[in-house]
């Protein structure tokens, strides 16, 4: 009998496992969306990639990701793809929409596209309008009937954006967590309360819930909150907690500046002093100023009628953002978001320029490479991220001699050179800098219980 093709062979690249620590050069068949064989394959397949001098990687997971953006929910996902993501975790820092929400905006992702249920949109359903409004009895017990659906549904949990939420009671935060704890494997992310100095507590109160419910709490892009003097002792914090059993975990993104909208309480009065940064750190990223670094006639007036203008502030200390980096914990991720096409580079750039960070600090490729695949897989209990048998077919080929991020401040949607090959599902989605249609990407369902169905 004659024996069955393979979907996809890829062959002679050097094919890494994060997950082992190791690499070697060898050979991955792949059928329905699964890898059936690693090793020295000779059957025939369908289609045989030659990836010859490239980099076989599982593909990159993306945790901490936005895509809430109801008029463009496409962009951010193909930067993303073009940069070898084809997984991602949206809805952080508060924002995520409900799932039935996403889903009429987006029917099918460009990747595996996994969702957070947003803090401030349970706010937003219970009525409260007012960002610095502390919800009563009766609008946290309504978040917390929402939340419950949510999760009912697949929502891998629940995203906290204090920041956005400054005056956010510690009642409001832990009787939503609680809602976590009769569910399987969710997790909570958090923008912390505070950057600057004021961070170590901020990380504190996170350390101390995840203590307190058992729960898996991940900070978000912790480097931006903490690399302004503070990043190494927060590291240790979270090293001490950790081996005392708290799950506590983190992400973090490869550049000395953040960016978020004017009108949010982050640039309320007094940023400067949190910073030691005045407004010519600021530069303007999106609208009819993009490109201009703030002064006080500026500053008030896009707080007032352009509040959702994009803003980056070149105020971190890059050393300190290397630091969170390559810490053995961190998950490389992008935080990205866009306001009409703008925005930040790390929307296109993050995981080659973080890839390229960490192997100048002199990682080996299954070290660094795990920082994109391994831990955020096991951040959010997914099977994706590894090289194994029956493991998802979710690759990204590339050449390590080109790889770099070209995305600029000036021009953030620039995609990577050296992706040769991503695959999403067993199917090929880009080839050579080319996305390739339809879509092939699916939602992710968390299960109710691990008892339960498959996640889809």
């Amino acid at each position: 009998m004659r024996e069955a093709q393979w979907d996809i062979l890829i062959q002679d690249g050097l094919v890494v496992f994060p997950d082992e620590k190791a690499m070697r050069n060898c050979s991955v068949g792949i059928s329905r969306g699964k890898i059936i064989s690693v090793g020295d394959l000779k059957r025939s397949a369908q289609r045989v990639i030659d990836a010859t001098g490239c980099i076989v990687s599982p593909g990159f997971i993306d945790i901490h990701m936005h895509n809430e953006e109801r008029e463009d929910p496409f962009t951010v996902q193909q930067s993303l793809l073009l940069q070898g993501v084809t997984t991602a975790l949206a809805g952080n820092c508060g924002s995520g929409l409900f799932i039935d929400e996403y889903m009429a905006m987006i029917d099918v992702p460009y990747m595996n596209l996994a969702l957070l249920t947003g803090h401030n949109r349970l706010r937003e359903a219970v009525g409260i309008t007012d960002v610095y409004k502390e919800a009563d009895r009766r609008e946290i017990a309504g978040m917390c009937r929402l939340l419950d659906g949510e999760l009912r549904k697949g929502s891998f949990g629940l995203s906290f954006g204090l920041e956005y939420a400054p005056n956010t009671s510690k009642r409001e935060i832990r009787q939503l967590a609680e809602v976590l704890t009769d569910f399987d494997r969710r997790l909570i992310s958090v923008h912390i309360r505070c950057d600057g100095s004021a961070c170590v507590g901020a990380v504190q109160e996170m350390i101390d819930l995840a203590k307190e419910t058992g729960l898996r709490v991940q900070l978000s892009h912790l480097g931006s909150m903490t690399a302004f003097g503070a990043s190494q002792k927060v590291l240790d914090m979270i090293d001490r907690a950790r081996l005392d059993g708290v799950d506590i975990r983190f992400d973090t993104y490869p550049y000395a500046a953040f960016c978020t909208f004017i009108g949010s309480p982050v640039f309320d009065p007094g940023f400067e002093k949190r910073w030691n940064k005045g407004l010519e750190a600021l530069e303007v990223a999106s609208g009819l100023y993009k490109g201009r670094r703030l002064d006080e006639q500026l500053y008030a007036r896009l707080r007032i009628e352009e509040p959702r203008t994009l803003i980056v502030a070149h105020v971190m200390d890059e050393d300190e953002m290397r630091i969170c980096l390559r810490h053995p914990l961190a998950a490389l991720a992008s935080d990205a978001v866009l306001h009409e096409k703008s925005g930040h580079p790390r929307v296109a750039g993050a995981f080659p320029r973080g890839i390229r960070w960490l192997k100048d600090d002199g990682l080996s490729w299954p070290e660094t490479l795990a920082h994109a695949t391994t831990i955020p897989a096991e951040d959010m209990w997914i099977e994706s991220g590894r090289i194994a048998e029956g493991a998802p077919a979710d690759f990204v080929i590339f050449d390590p001699s080109r790889l770099v991020d070209r995305a600029t401040f000036e021009d953030p949607l620039l995609p990577p050179d050296g992706i040769e090959y991503v695959i999403v599902g067993g199917q090929v989605v880009v080839e050579r800098g080319i996305i390739k249609e339809p879509r092939r990407g699916a939602f992710l369902l968390r299960p109710m219980s691990l008892s339960s169905i498959e996640e889809v």
